[in-house]
């Protein structure tokens, strides 16, 4: 197995064919970990030593560990990057071989040519994910310490295969409750929901009213949602729409933009990554509906899950949703004990 090292971001682009070939060969394939996305973050929000590690065999990409360098709290932090915006984070490795991708890693950590560290730190693991229950041992095994620690969940629905029988999988209450939301919006006269999903003459001022309605949802999101924040959230969308996966989508009432969501048709599910709604139209919960469209659209489509993403917001579990853990799995070479994990 061969292992190299790039530190030029010309990396993403130039792997790109290679890279997205072994995610579709890996169980943690994610619109997260695709090239464009991480590479588009760098340009935003990349500050330390890029360190993106190839796994090869006989010419093929069998594995990837995009990793920066970065001080903090007195350490020499090696990390998966991303984390505040990228709600999944992983490894990818070829199906099968993470165990060995892990092993390799580990092993040129500590090796004379690896740049310099203290911690190494990876972010949003899913408690599902191949290499989760690999860690210790795999550390252990080179005298390294680890700490796995819960970071929050991410709401995932397995949907079934009609509305009806997904209603019947609803708490009575919250059934009796969307369906009565359901009914009085659409006893309106003027409501309308659409999904975009192509870049088009009017997806600008589409990704411009998006971001208008996230700011406006709360003081939180507004706060944000700085300019910085909006420069990358407008190239990710482009980015995914451009490949096919990215999706906005809005409820319109009385003519006015009353809700949006921006998700990813992404695989075997979707992926509902952020969400805006108008104030003034609060009391017909449009969100809601607008949500609960978007499932049912999904259930007819024959997607098999309906993923809410990080966060648990009560509203995710009245839609049926169950939790999946998210961990951050901290390895050191200091004794145990000896470091507090930096935040």
């Amino acid at each position: 197995m061969r292992l190299s090292r790039f530190q030029d971001p010309a990396v993403f682009d130039e792997l790109a064919e290679a890279w997205i070939d072994l995610l579709r060969r890996s169980s943690v394939d994610a619109p997260f970990l695709r090239p464009g996305w991480l590479r588009i973050w760098w340009e935003h929000f990349g500050e330390g030593e890029l360190h993106l590690l190839t796994f090869e065999e006989e010419g093929r990409l069998i594995g990837l560990a995009p990793l920066r360098r970065i001080a903090r709290d007195g350490y020499r932090v090696l990390e998966t990057f991303g984390e505040e915006v990228t709600d999944y984070l992983d490894l990818p490795a070829e199906s099968g071989r993470e165990g060995e991708i892990a092993h390799r890693l580990l092993a040129w950590l500590l090796s004379p040519g690896a740049p310099e560290w203290d911690l190494l730190i990876l972010w949003n693991i899913r408690e599902d994910s191949p290499l989760y229950p690999l860690w210790p041992n795999l550390a252990s095994a080179y005298g390294l310490t680890v700490q796995v620690e819960p970071l929050t969940v991410c709401p995932v629905l397995r949907l079934p295969a009609t509305w009806e029988a997904y209603l019947q999988m609803l708490d009575g209450k919250d059934r009796h409750e969307l369906r009565r939301k359901m009914r009085r919006v659409e006893s309106l006269e003027n409501i309308r929901w659409y999904i975009l999903r192509e870049e088009g003459p009017d997806i600008e001022e589409a990704i411009e009213a998006f971001l208008d309605l996230m700011a406006a949802s709360s003081p939180e999101k507004a706060d944000f949602l700085s300019e910085r924040m909006r420069a990358f959230f407008r190239r990710v969308i482009r980015y995914g729409l451009r490949e096919g996966w990215a999706r906005l989508s809005f409820i319109e009432i009385e003519g006015e933009k009353a809700a949006t969501y921006l998700d990813f048709d992404y695989g075997d599910r979707i992926w509902l990554y952020n969400a805006g709604f108008h104030p003034r139209f609060a009391g017909l919960s449009p969100g809601v509906v607008l949500l609960a469209y978007l499932i049912r659209h999904a259930i007819e489509r024959g997607k098999r899950v309906f993923d809410f993403l990080r966060g648990d917001e009560p509203y995710k579990f009245r839609f049926g949703a169950r939790e999946v853990p998210l961990y951050r799995i901290v390895i050191s070479r200091t004794e145990e004990g000896s470091f507090s994990t930096p935040l």
